[in-house]
């Protein structure tokens, strides 16, 4: 179905949403605004809350994941995991992408095409940051035969993962910039990463180290733009509470992804 010659008020009103992503949804992308950019982020429905899964690697961080804060943790609180409006919202974005991708894509390029647009008119640097609470591969996000980073090649897009698979890509694509995300048990792979110039998020609990296994820790909650960071060096991440939290579901278990504060590998 050709969807480009409908207006974006007629596409919203038939998915039932009023955007699928946009440039102020929280507060680390303010704090990137107030640095001079502009960043346009996606947030999807996390792990399986749809019924489709767009975190393949979610077993140690889905319960604190961070879609359970800001403005949505006081949503859960108040109206229960099901129906808060904001889980609700990102239930119908997420289904959209795998049952009508056609659509889905129609909305995200014209949304970017726009954002970049009030940017540029605000003289501000763009960027795009697809997976805001989700992990899927930006080379599936197809509009017309190519994917975003074929589509924008002078538009600078970053993610975080947990999917080793997806290092791979920025090789392929000098616009794509990706930080590889400490699970609590994939070390190895993340020294791998760091070793060879990459960056690794790390989640803290409490003050943030200087160093963390030996390597230089940077202060990474200011600003959301990881592709200005220094190479092999770790974004250290300070662990917000979330709803999980409050209502008894994390009852104080933590997992290794939260690097708290008596482990031995930190250095202040």
């Amino acid at each position: 179905m050709d969807y480009s010659k409908r207006s974006l008020q007629s596409l919203y009103k038939e998915v039932g949403v009023s955007y699928i992503g946009a440039t102020t949804q929280s507060a680390k992308m303010n704090y990137s605004y107030n640095n001079g950019w502009e960043t346009y982020c996606i947030y999807l429905a996390p792990s399986t809350m749809s019924g489709y899964q767009v975190c393949p690697n979610d077993k140690w961080c889905k319960q604190f994941c961070l879609n359970g804060s800001g403005r949505n943790k006081g949503d859960i609180l108040v109206r229960g995991f099901e129906h808060s409006k904001i889980n609700q919202s990102r239930i119908k974005k997420t289904k959209l992408f795998f049952e009508n991708r056609e659509l889905f894509m129609e909305l995200v390029v014209r949304e970017i095409i726009r954002a970049k647009n009030h940017a540029e008119k605000n003289r501000m640097n763009f960027a795009v940051r697809i997976n805001g609470t989700s992990d899927l591969n930006i080379e599936s996000f197809i509009y017309k035969g190519k994917n975003l980073l074929q589509m924008f090649p002078n538009i600078q897009f970053y993610d975080y993962t947990k999917c080793n698979g997806y290092l791979t890509i920025p090789k392929r694509y000098d616009n794509y910039d990706v930080t590889l995300s400490f699970n609590g048990f994939n070390w190895t792979k993340c020294k791998e990463y760091l070793d060879n110039g990459g960056k690794v998020a790390v989640v803290f609990m409490g003050e943030l180290p200087k160093f963390y296994r030996g390597y230089k820790v940077i202060n990474a909650n200011d600003y959301d733009m990881r592709f200005l960071d220094h190479k092999g060096t770790i974004m250290g991440l300070h662990y917000h509470k979330t709803a999980n939290d409050y209502n008894g579901v994390n009852n104080n278990q933590y997992s290794k992804f939260i690097v708290m504060q008596d482990d031995i590998n930190l250095q202040y």
